[in-house]
C-alpha cells in the first residue's frame, strides 16, 4: 500500500517494489513520486491511483502483448464508481453534484498535467477513461461504450453464475455443472470477444459444429484439463456422422439464450437474441428413448444369482415395492422410517421436486427394514455408498454400483437402469387400475391441475393399499 509523507510542503509517496522484480530496478526497494498537492486527501487519492497502475505494470511485466484486458477492466470499473460516488471529492457536502463533479475534473487535470504531450501508458489511460465517463455521467450526458474494456463472454457468464446461485431454495444438483460445461465449450468456441459481438450466424455455426461433436469428447484427458484450444477439439472430435444429441444441444442452447437475455437486461448486448429458434422438438421414440420397466425374465436374472454387495440388494429391493428413486434411497437414514396410525412408512424428505416431498408406506416385504429399527441405530441405512457430485449424494456412488453389475450380466440397453424399477411399481399399480392422482401421490409426480390444486391428498391407510398390490410372484427375492 503506497505510504504518504510531507517533504517540503508538497506530498512525497513510496511503494514497495515486488521482491521477484527488485532486479528489473536495479536493486531498489522502493518506488518513489512526488504529487503537485499539498492537500493529504487529495495526495492519497492520486498515490493509490499510482500503486493501481504500478500493479499492472508488474503483473505485466514479463509477458508478451498488452496488459491483461481483466485487469484494465477492473482499473476502469473502480475509478469510475470512486468517481461517480464522490471520491475525488476535495471539501464540501458528498451529496452536493457540482462537488463531485469538480472533484472528478481535477483528478482529470491532475492526469494532463503529470504527463503534458507524453503518450498515457495503458492503465493511466484507463484511469483516464474512466474519470472522462463518470463527468460525463455525472453531467447527465450519453457514455460512450468502450469495446476494448467489456468482459469477455467467459467473463460475463460467471458473473451471471455468481448470481444465479444467489436464488432462494436453489438445490445443489448438476445444473450448475452443466451451465458450467456450456459457458466453457461456447467460450472456447467465440474466444476473449464480448457477448455484444455474437451474431445469429455465429450461433449457427457453433450448432453446426455441435451437430458433429464426438459425445465422448468431454471425457478424455485433455478436455477435463481444458488444454484444447477450439480447432484442436474439432481435429481430434468433430466432423462426426453422429454428433452431440438433440437433446443436448437444446439444452446448451437453452442456456445461453436465458444467458443473453440477462445480459441484455444489464445493457452488456442488444438486438434479437442470436441463440432462440434453434430449438428442436424430441419426439418420443426417435429422439428421446424413456427408461424401460424390466421384464420378469430379467428380473429373474437379476436376482439369481444377487449382488455381491447385500446395501445393493437392499436398495434394489426398497425401489422395486416403493417406487422411489435412486437418490432418495441410497441417502435414507433411520430416523425416516416412521409409524403413524398404525402405519409405518419412509419419509421422503430431500426430494427432487416439491411434489417428491411424500410419505411411502412399507411394503411387507419391507419390513425387515422395522425389525433393525428395533436396535435404534441412527444415521444412513446404507453408508457404505460415498456421497458424490455437487449435492454430495449417495446416489451416484449406488448407480454406479448398479450399473456395473447390470453390465457384467449383459444388460447395455441405456433405457433399462435403475429407474426402471420405478417403471415397474407405476405400470403394476396402472394395471391394477389404481387412479393417476394416487400413483402421483405416491411416486412423487406432479398431480394435475384439479387434484393439485383442490384435491385433499391420499390417506397414508390408503396409500398402504396401494404399495401392498405391488408383487413379484416369480422373482426369487433373497430375503435381508
Amino acid at each position: 500500500m503506497a505510504s504518504l509523507k510531507l517533504h517540503r510542503q508538497r506530498w512525497q509517496t513510496k511503494v514497495r517494489i515486488p521482491s521477484h522484480l527488485v532486479a528489473k530496478y536495479e536493486g531498489r526497494k522502493f518506488l518513489y513520486r512526488h504529487l503537485a498537492t499539498s492537500d493529504r486527501k487529495e495526495a492519497l487519492q492520486e498515490a493509490n491511483l499510482w500503486e493501481a497502475a504500478l500493479r499492472i505494470e508488474w503483473a505485466q511485466m514479463g509477458n508478451d502483448g498488452p496488459p491483461d484486458p481483466s485487469r484494465l477492466r477492473d482499473i476502469y470499473s473502480r475509478v469510475f464508481g470512486d468517481a461517480i460516488g464522490g471520491a475525488f471529492l476535495l471539501q464540501g457536502d458528498p451529496g452536493d453534484p457540482d462537488e463531485v463533479t469538480a472533484g472528478i475534473s481535477r483528478a482529470i487535470d491532475q492526469i494532463a498535467d503529470q504527463f503534458g504531450d507524453k503518450e498515457l501508458p495503458e492503465a493511466d489511460s484507463v484511469r483516464l477513461a474512466a474519470l472522462n465517463d463518470a463527468l460525463l455521467q455525472r453531467q447527465g450526458r450519453r457514455v460512450p461504450r468502450r469495446v476494448e474494456l467489456e468482459p469477455t463472454f467467459r467473463a460475463l457468464a460467471d458473473d451471471y453464475l455468481t448470481l444465479w446461485r444467489t436464488q432462494q431454495g436453489l438445490k445443489e444438483t448438476n445444473t450448475e455443472q452443466q451451465k458450467v460445461a456450456t459457458f466453457d465449450l461456447f467460450a472456447l468456441y467465440w474466444g476473449p470477444r464480448p457477448i455484444r459481438d455474437i451474431r445469429k450466424s455465429d450461433a449457427a455455426a457453433f450448432v453446426d459444429a455441435l451437430r458433429q461433436l464426438n459425445p465422448l469428447w468431454g471425457r478424455s484427458p485433455a478436455a477435463k484439463s481444458k488444454g484444447l484450444s477450439w480447432s484442436q477439439l474439432q481435429q481430434q472430435f468433430g466432423r462426426q456422422e453422429r454428433g452431440l444429441s438433440d437433446a443436448t444441444i437444446n439444452r446448451h442452447m437453452a442456456t445461453l439464450q436465458s444467458f443473453w437475455k440477462w445480459a441484455q437486461e444489464r445493457d452488456h448486448c442488444e438486438g434479437n437474441n442470436p441463440f432462440s429458434g434453434f430449438h428442436k422438438k424430441l419426439k418420443d421414440g426417435r429422439n428421446v428413448r424413456g427408461y424401460l420397466a424390466w421384464e420378469t425374465e430379467e428380473l429373474q436374472r437379476l436376482f439369481d444369482p444377487p449382488p455381491k454387495r447385500a446395501d445393493l440388494v437392499e436398495v434394489m429391493q426398497v425401489a422395486m415395492f416403493t417406487g422411489m428413486r435412486l437418490d432418495e434411497i441410497a441417502s435414507l437414514e433411520w430416523e425416516q422410517v416412521r409409524k403413524a396410525d398404525g402405519v409405518p412408512f419412509i419419509q421422503v424428505t430431500d426430494a427432487k421436486t416439491v411434489a417428491g416431498v411424500r410419505r411411502v408406506p412399507l411394503h411387507p416385504r419391507l419390513s425387515w427394514l422395522l425389525k433393525r429399527q428395533d436396535a435404534k441405530p441412527t444415521g444412513r441405512i446404507w453408508p457404505g455408498f460415498n456421497p458424490e457430485g455437487p449435492g454430495k449424494k449417495a446416489g451416484a456412488d449406488a448407480g454406479k454400483e448398479f450399473s456395473r453389475f447390470k453390465l457384467a450380466l449383459g444388460f447395455d440397453d441405456r433405457r433399462k437402469v435403475f429407474h426402471s424399477f420405478r417403471k415397474n411399481v407405476v405400470g403394476q399399480l396402472e394395471a391394477a387400475s389404481v387412479p393417476e392422482s394416487e400413483v402421483a401421490q405416491l411416486v412423487g409426480h406432479e398431480k394435475g391441475f384439479t387434484f393439485g390444486r383442490y384435491g385433499a391428498g391420499v390417506s397414508l391407510a390408503r396409500l398402504a393399499e396401494i404399495v401392498a398390490l405391488i408383487d413379484y410372484p416369480d422373482v426369487p427375492l433373497p430375503h435381508p
